[in-house]
């Protein structure tokens, strides 16, 4: 199966480009069975997000705490906060509904608007309940906007709508139930640790190069870098560079020894072991076995994933 991932600069940011850049909002389908390893890769942008499960599992890692999703389950992630998620294991291909906007939305950038004081809360993000008559009240209306026809007149009048319920709901829950005090977590260790390996995965990378990228104690970088990835830094690595392997195996022509030294492993016999034990699959098969791509319905697609 062909696979993609979020595309991201050298701090970990996704810029989102929106559809229509004048109307900031837009609904993304992300497909766990087509991202690699079943995984939305690490990353932060400056848009708030809201995700709601359409089928399967998937565990988000947020603020260092695992957050488990099911079917018809919501999250709700602000903006600048370093976040990833990863498809239940044993369970089918899961497909999640990401909702992204900017504040601006509302406030146009100005400090001055009505809507500004909505928007300047400190929490990370938090899943919601959807026992409670908000959390069932935010995931139909967030199941209600990602089913929207954008062809439609007054769609973008539908949009504003649902938001303005969801966000309604998201700003009193933020004001009244979350602990006091509570700030957003910029853990720029992690985030360093994580550049310097989507920067350097194809060269000769030691525990000490980490280490010494994130600036932090060995004991402190591996429980932080353990709390937002939920593996160490050496698996991430290791992970990463099999994901990039996945990704040449179906957009090159390299053969399975150029792939194999152009992912930063150094033996081929241990590259395809390792290949084989993560997917399943030996690469040449992996290969061999792409079909062609199948669209992604009404849904939009991530801006700067790669296809």
């Amino acid at each position: 199966m062909e696979t993609y991932q979020v595309v991201v600069d050298e701090d970990l940011k996704e810029s989102i480009r929106y559809e229509n850049m004048s109307f900031p909002l837009d609904v993304f389908l992300d497909d766990y069975g087509r991202l690699v390893d079943h995984t939305l890769n690490c990353h932060w942008h400056r848009d708030c997000e809201f995700n709601l499960v359409l089928c399967g599992a998937v565990d988000f890692y947020l603020d260092g705490v695992q957050i488990p999703l099911e079917e018809g389950e919501c999250i709700f992630i602000n903006s600048g906060i370093l976040h990833m998620a990863k498809q239940r294991e044993n369970t089918e291909d899961a497909k999640v509904a990401a909702v992204t906007f900017q504040a601006e939305l509302f406030t146009k950038g100005y400090a001055g608007s009505a809507f500004f004081k909505y928007f300047e809360q400190k929490a990370d993000g938090f899943k919601w309940d959807i026992g409670t008559e908000a959390g069932r009240a935010v995931a139909e209306g967030l199941r209600a906007l990602a089913g929207l026809d954008k062809a439609e007149y007054g769609y973008e009048l539908c949009c504003l709508s649902h938001l303005s319920e969801i966000w309604y709901h998201t700003a009193v829950y933020l004001e009244r139930e979350l602990p006091k005090g509570r700030t957003k977590s910029h853990n720029g260790g992690v985030k360093k640790i994580l550049s310097y390996i989507h920067e350097h995965f194809h060269e000769r990378i030691t525990v000490e190069d980490l280490i010494g990228a994130a600036n932090m104690s060995r004991s402190e970088a591996f429980r932080c870098f353990k709390q937002y990835a939920g593996v160490s830094p050496m698996a991430y690595l290791n992970d990463y560079r099999l994901a990039k392997a996945a990704d040449l195996l179906a957009g090159t022509e390299q053969n399975v020894t150029e792939i194999c030294f152009a992912c930063g492993f150094a033996d081929t016999s241990y590259f395809v072991k390792r290949f084989r034990e993560k997917f399943g699959i030996s690469p040449l098969r992996h290969r061999k076995n792409l079909p062609a791509l199948s669209g992604c319905g009404s849904f939009g697609k991530r801006t700067g994933i790669l296809p």
